[in-house]
């Protein structure tokens, strides 16, 4: 189930030397922050991981499985009301895999580094 145009838009994409970086707009109404957590919503890890997926595909054009997750360190909690930047870089693409290192972040801190693999499909 893709989260695009529901649980979060893509506000702009830009190029950089080493890869780019997508920031994106979280729909603070939508139902799952009513239960993660009530009172305190925070975007659930599976969800930023699914938001990269997705932001990658788009990139790409290429159907992505997820593979590996590596060394994923969440040192923030991204709340609803956020927008966050997606910062791809070393992205590695060959006939049948992709790997990328994300990095989540806005003007203020970094929330959420992380190192994913892909088979494409």
């Amino acid at each position: 189930m893709k989260l695009v145009n529901d649980f979060y838009d893509i506000i702009a994409t830009v190029s950089t030397d080493d890869g780019f970086r997508c920031k994106v707009r979280l729909n603070s109404d939508h139902p799952l922050y009513r239960v993660h957590f009530p009172g305190n919503p925070v975007t659930p890890g599976v969800c930023l991981i699914q938001i990269a997926t997705e932001i990658l595909e788009q990139e790409y054009h290429k159907m992505l499985l997820l593979s590996k997750a590596d060394s994923i360190k969440f040192k923030k909690t991204v709340g609803s009301n956020g927008q966050p930047t997606f910062v791809f870089t070393k992205t590695v693409v060959d006939s049948d895999c992709l790997s990328t290192r994300v990095s989540i972040e806005d003007e203020e801190a970094q929330y959420v580094k992380m190192s994913l693999h892909y088979h494409i499909a």
